[in-house]
């Protein structure tokens, strides 16, 4: 994924969901799986 598409990712997910991140949570996040645990532990 390119820093463009992260960006692009960070920037959707805090229009949909209201979520601050940064990209590095992707790279700390390998799976989607892992990201949206993450996400919904921002969340709660």
């Amino acid at each position: 994924m390119s820093s463009f598409d992260t960006m692009c990712m960070v920037n959707d997910i805090k229009n949909e969901f209201g979520v601050e991140l940064k990209a590095v949570d992707f790279l700390n996040n390998k799976t989607v799986g892992e990201m949206a645990d993450y996400i919904a532990s921002l969340c709660e």
